[in-house]
């Protein structure tokens, strides 16, 4: 009886301290989902190519608030392309993120003044984005904006 009982304040015991773990390892990965977000959104902002290339998936798409599709070979060029693209404002808000098995999704606010593809355009967007923990690194999949009215 007292062989019975150890093993099971061991396997008790054994489940607590795994909880525990992966509990800590959840809140890790939405840290560094978070610090990711804020750095896909400032890579937009920044014009910054190389982090797109190297942090996008390679079927990455855009959907914009101005009702078009935009895929990652076009987002990289259109970014090595300042003259045509250049925000003035960005600002980012009522981020939300959540960590589903190896899936990031994220949604926010953000008010913008920025020559986009030659034009001038300011509006507020609520956008959604999806992006997937490949190893240690997350990679965009998605983003899908629509004007706030």
């Amino acid at each position: 009886m007292k062989k019975i009982l150890g093993i099971s304040v061991c396997a008790v015991c054994l489940s607590l301290v795994c909880f525990v773990a992966r509990s800590h390892g959840a809140a890790d990965s939405n840290a560094d989902f978070e610090k990711w977000v804020e750095r896909a959104n400032k890579a937009q902002t920044d014009n910054d190519a190389k982090w797109m290339e190297a942090n996008l998936a390679s079927g990455y798409v855009e959907g914009t608030s101005f009702g078009t599709w935009i895929p990652k070979p076009q987002l990289i060029k259109e970014a090595n392309d300042p003259a045509n693209n250049k925000f003035t404002k960005n600002e980012v808000s009522d981020t939300q993120t959540e960590i589903v098995g190896n899936v990031g999704l994220a949604r926010f606010k953000e008010s913008y003044d920025a020559v986009i593809e030659g034009k001038h355009r300011a509006r507020t967007i609520i956008c959604s984005m999806t992006a997937i923990k490949e190893g240690a690194t997350w990679k965009g999949l998605s983003t899908h904006c629509s004007q706030v009215e």
